[in-house]
């Protein structure tokens, strides 16, 4: 799996932020991103955004203090060989994943982009925080 775009859409303190994660030039085989930025600058809000984006908006979360939960959306291009999804997660128990013209898209629509990861694991695996470094 690979993210060619996060969208902050209304998440934590962040409205319509995009972040692009462009493929180096020549080289589709490996990239890395590394995000930085001054405290308080929204890495660890990116980080949890990610999780939340592929697993669900979790029900009692800590970044609804801008936006309300029932506003809250997150968005993504996701990449894995030939397939390729663009789609936002709403805070919602019913459908909450849609298309960008507001389709339903199914529960089980990202299954080929995160693979057997649950949230645990797929944090521990590829969420490097100051305290697991």
């Amino acid at each position: 799996m690979r993210f060619r775009r996060l969208d902050l859409i209304r998440y934590g303190k962040f409205t319509d932020f995009p972040i692009d994660l462009p493929v180096p030039d020549g080289d589709e085989t490996s990239d890395f991103h590394l995000i930085v930025g001054a405290n308080e600058a929204g890495k660890s809000t990116t980080r949890h955004a990610i999780i939340d984006l592929l697993f669900g908006i979790e029900n009692r979360t800590r970044f609804d203090f801008k936006h309300g939960k029932a506003d809250m959306c997150l968005g993504a291009v996701l990449e894995n060989g030939d397939a390729h999804l663009e789609f936002h997660r709403l805070k919602r128990n019913k459908q909450p994943l849609q298309a960008p013209d507001g389709s339903s898209l199914a529960d089980d629509a990202l299954a080929i982009y995160t693979g057997n990861s649950n949230r645990t694991s797929f944090e521990r695996e590829f969420c490097l925080d100051h305290k697991g470094l």
